[in-house]
């Protein structure tokens, strides 16, 4: 959109309206209000119980500074399961974006069944991740799972795969299942995107004798970057959040090899008590996403130019 021409901002402030700027924020104020009053209360007294020794049922709170952080840092638990994190959410983040984007395309073009398509791909994005837990533990289930019964069937293996005994195979697992129901929230906001790709542009590329590919990286990538930038957020905190399904699945085993700093910081605080330590894992984490997400905003936000 064009910026409202200099004149005419100068003949509104000269008649006393409202800039356009201040306007919106004062119609967005109200829910402003209500989501820092929702949300800064919780981070405050979470910041503040980060720097305490804090145990669970004890109302006895001990001021120790930095400790719970620089002891958090220095846990032989804190780099593996910073890079189990990191990993989980980068293969959560790329598959739910590209197979998201291919789905859209797909739904853009005219085919026979296209309505039911669109309608049944709802189904995994309406699942829980309890759900979708319980559906994963079932399918890769080493003793009664379809998926081991398939195979075996098929002839593929010989005899049934312990899919959970391995922490990396279930961290695939996992990841797939979160993938396969962030999938179809991705395919819609890149749909509604796609579908407001002007046609004219489209037609001038054909005419300029630019290919599928070409057209694609040149029009509609620029044209859809602002939903791409939301969709690339949504799915890493989303795999920087999960929680349920390694819960459910492994309860962080075998051993530790399930960690990830969701996990990590649950466990530290309701099954060890030292809710210092917990909200300290937490902040770590919420600083970790801040970074990423500007990183992301700095190098996917910038306004097309189409």
């Amino acid at each position: 959109m064009t910026s409202m021409p200099a004149t005419l901002r100068l003949h509104r402030r000269r008649r006393g309206e409202i800039p356009e700027s201040l306007f919106g924020l004062s119609l967005a104020s109200p829910a402003i209000v209500v989501t820092l009053a929702l949300l800064a209360y919780p981070l405050v007294y979470s910041l503040w119980v980060s720097l305490h020794k804090v145990t669970l049922g004890n109302d006895n709170w001990k001021w120790v500074g930095l400790d719970n952080y620089t002891s958090i840092l220095r846990d032989p638990l804190f780099l593996p399961s910073l890079g189990r994190t990191l990993t989980f959410a980068l293969i959560v983040t790329v598959f739910t974006t590209i197979v998201g984007l291919a789905v859209a395309l797909i739904l853009t073009e005219n085919f026979r069944g296209r309505a039911i398509f669109r309608t049944l791909l709802i189904l995994p994005w309406a699942l829980s991740q309890t759900m979708l837990a319980l559906t994963f533990g079932w399918i890769f289930n080493s003793t009664f799972g379809p998926l081991n019964g398939l195979l075996f069937d098929l002839g593929l293996i010989n005899e049934y795969i312990a899919w959970f005994s391995s922490g990396q195979n279930v961290l695939y697992i996992i990841a797939m299942g979160l993938v396969w129901s962030l999938v179809p929230f991705a395919a819609l906001l890149f749909l509604g995107a796609l579908q407001t790709v002007p046609e004219e542009l489209e037609r001038a590329a054909r005419v300029d004798g630019a290919g599928p590919i070409r057209r694609f990286l040149l029009i509609k990538v620029p044209w859809i970057r602002e939903t791409l930038l939301i969709v690339v957020i949504i799915s890493a905190l989303n795999g920087f959040l999960t929680f349920s399904p390694i819960y459910i699945l492994t309860g962080g085993g075998p051993g530790t090899e399930t960690y990830l700093l969701s996990w990590w910081g649950y466990r530290t605080g309701f099954l060890d008590l030292d809710l210092g330590r917990s909200a300290a894992i937490f902040y770590v984490m919420t600083m970790l996403i801040a970074v990423l997400a500007l990183a992301t905003v700095a190098g996917l936000g910038r306004r097309r130019d189409i």
